[in-house]
């Protein structure tokens, strides 16, 4: 038996005779979409993934275990599981915690496999109308296989917001990340190609970010929200071209690292609750990306370090989902969702031009 199988069958044994003292949930997602890895060479398939959470609050302390296996059936090489375990403490205005997530490829895969370990701090305080939130946080990523991204994280945000007799709600709030893959060698051309324009040994990235959102009610049943932000390279070697090699680019978490580019993004939607409260989401995003540390692939082959990356990307969402509560204290709930998505990524770079659409249907069930 597969070992995260049989630590889920561990564990449910373990709590069966304490079963009202935990928290549980299961579920599973079936998609289809036309580009699951956005490539400019798509290959369509179905998707479904099977997710369970396990959570207990203990006096001072609270303990979550989650997983998703994620079954690509026609591509099954690309199968993963991604588990995560957590601690945290919560009071009315504080939260902090640590978690641990890994992600777990099949053998031709494996270089994906990564591990993460964060903690983080989130604080809120209200002073008259005004509502502010801290959050801290830092985190080790490390790639098995793939040294050259190991990274540490580093982030922080203040929001702010205030709410109106109107019924709209403004909210705004600035974002600093810093961010230093630890185990790049800059000068190792092997890794980065001749494209280099560096005299550091180490790649980091220092980006500050912004954005302001509102939020409205139109009617009863109805509201809109809108949302600009900016991001800003500040400093550190993202300024600096560095080739790295395409094969990264079927994973967002590599060709697409939201600390890697700048520029700015518009969001809004617009969300109706129907009868029953079913609830009506649609959504459409805009996303002007430069990325300073990336060339520009003219080809599937030609690397050219002489233009840097840009890409525009419109991202279009419309889901319909209802929550069913049952029990003395609503203890039991089951959510159902269905969604469309479209996505086109316009770029400049070859193994960056792709378009990608599909939909999903989801079932939860928490008790």
């Amino acid at each position: 038996m597969n070992w995260k199988y049989t630590i889920l069958y561990i564990l449910v044994l373990l709590t069966s005779n304490i079963y009202s003292q935990w928290h549980f949930s299961i579920g599973s997602t079936q998609a289809h979409s036309s580009n699951p890895f956005n490539s400019p060479i798509p290959t369509s398939t179905f998707i479904s993934s099977i997710d369970f959470g396990i959570e207990k609050e203990f006096t001072s302390l609270n303990f979550g275990y989650y997983g998703n296996n994620f079954i690509f059936h026609d591509i099954p090489e690309r199968n993963y599981y991604w588990h995560q375990f957590g601690l945290w403490s919560a009071t009315d205005s504080t939260i902090f915690g640590i978690y641990l997530e890994q992600r777990i490829n099949n053998y031709n895969y494996s270089y994906y496999d990564y591990e993460n370990y964060n903690a983080y701090y989130k604080y809120k305080l209200n002073l008259g109308e005004l509502n502010f939130i801290g959050n801290a946080g830092v985190s080790f990523t490390d790639y098995g296989e793939l040294d050259d991204l190991d990274n540490v994280l580093g982030t922080g945000t203040i929001v702010v917001n205030k709410s109106f007799a109107t019924k709209t709600t403004l909210l705004g709030g600035v974002n600093f990340n810093y961010k230093n893959y630890i185990s790049t060698n800059l000068n190792d051309t092997e890794l980065n190609g001749d494209s280099l324009h560096s005299n550091s040994n180490t790649a980091f990235t220092t980006q500050l970010n912004y954005f302001i959102r509102i939020a409205q009610s139109l009617f009863e049943t109805t509201g809109l929200a809108v949302q600009f932000s900016k991001q800003n390279i500040i400093g550190g070697t993202a300024a600096y071209v560095r080739e790295l090699d395409y094969f990264y680019g079927d994973e967002s978490q590599f060709f697409d690292d939201p600390i890697s580019f700048e520029g700015f993004s518009m969001y809004s939607q617009l969300t109706q609750i129907f009868p029953l409260d079913i609830i009506l989401r649609l959504s459409y995003s805009y996303n002007y990306k430069d990325y300073p540390s990336h060339g520009v692939y003219l080809t599937d082959q030609l690397f050219d370090d002489d233009k840097i990356r840009n890409d525009k990307q419109q991202h279009i969402n419309l889901g319909i989902s209802k929550t069913f509560y049952w029990g003395e204290d609503s203890e039991y709930q089951i959510h159902l969702s269905l969604n469309y998505f479209s996505i086109n990524n316009n770029s400049n770079s070859y193994w960056y031009e792709y378009e990608s659409s599909g939909g999903n249907f989801g079932i939860n069930f928490q008790f």
